[in-house]
């Protein structure tokens, strides 16, 4: 692990650490592992962080990129969306480590009881008692019957969700409520809840870096341009109203390299100090505006942190 300290910056991001009293050892891959994880996962990944890397705040890692200081060795956390067990779990826990943290937010979701769409459809297939279901989208059906068939059919039907437009997205969740009997009135709850204003405030107040996620979490290439800057800069003005401050760093929902344009790269650079994506790798000073990221171990491998961290130097 010593050679760790010789490592590329990395930053690592999150999106939840779980409110319910689950470890890694009895997590599933589909729930905890996918999006929040157990409370004693995330305190071993810190553990580990503190033996062999100088935790930085993000800001501080763009800012050592851009003068083209020696960064190597340092790594950031950040977290993705702005579910309230980031203030309830994870802020508590970094602060006991004395670790920053920067927090990425989809405004439209604070303190609302709105459910997020990723976890809409979730929840409509792992509570649903149909035996299968018949997605138009992709044309095809998928078996309910079993917990695995659950677990394929939710992959599949985000995957083909997320290269859809807003408005053929919503339609398409609307129509898989309907085939199943299931308007998902329920307030969200658990690890599906998002943070209030309040909440938000303090974990600003407390030293934690928070900036925008977009409003609603679109895929931002998926949009005409003029809605995707919409999108980017309404986002980050309501935060400076809130908070009175955002971070100068922004955050792509999804991420991936095909989920943002050159022509929003662009906007983000006439706007940001730099902006994060979900593509794997190190980061480095000639991709500011597409920053790399790892995401965490998932399944069995929840705590195991080291590996990841040791390829990725």
């Amino acid at each position: 692990m010593s050679r760790h300290r010789l490592g590329r910056p990395l930053i690592l991001f999150y999106h939840g650490v779980s409110v319910e009293a689950v470890s890694a050892q009895h997590a599933t891959a589909g729930r905890f592992g996918d999006k929040h994880l157990p409370l004693d996962s995330f305190v071993t990944h810190l553990k580990t962080l503190k033996k062999s890397w100088r935790v930085i705040a993000l800001s501080e890692m763009v800012a050592g990129l851009r003068a083209g200081d020696e960064m190597r060795g340092t790594i950031a956390i950040t977290f993705d969306d702005g579910y309230e067990n980031n203030v309830l779990k994870a802020a508590p826990v970094l602060a006991d480590f004395n670790m920053p943290a920067s927090f990425f937010i989809a405004t439209n979701f604070i303190g609302t009881n709105k459910w997020i769409w990723t976890d809409h459809v979730e929840v409509l297939l792992r509570r649903t008692k149909a035996k299968t279901v018949f997605f138009a989208p992709r044309n095809i059906g998928f078996s309910l019957d079993s917990e695995g068939g659950k677990d394929i059919a939710i992959k599949e039907i985000k995957a083909a969700l997320k290269g859809l437009g807003n408005t053929e997205k919503l339609a398409a969740i609307e129509a898989l409520g309907r085939e199943l009997r299931d308007d998902l009135t329920d307030v969200p709850s658990g690890d599906q809840r998002f943070m209030s204003w309040d909440q938000v405030r303090s974990l600003s107040e407390s030293g934690f870096e928070v900036g925008g996620h977009t409003m609603s979490h679109p895929i931002l290439s998926r949009l005409p341009f003029e809605e995707a800057k919409k999108e980017i800069l309404e986002c980050c003005e309501r935060i400076k109203i809130e908070l009175g401050k955002c971070s100068p760093i922004f955050c792509y929902p999804n991420g991936k390299s095909g989920d943002y344009t050159k022509e929003i790269m662009t906007l983000c650079a006439a706007h940001f100090d730099s902006a994060v994506s979900t593509n794997r790798g190190a980061a480095r000073a000639d991709e500011l505006y597409e920053l790399r990221r790892l995401g965490t171990p998932t399944g069995a491998r929840l705590s195991n942190i080291d590996w990841l961290l040791f390829t990725s130097r």
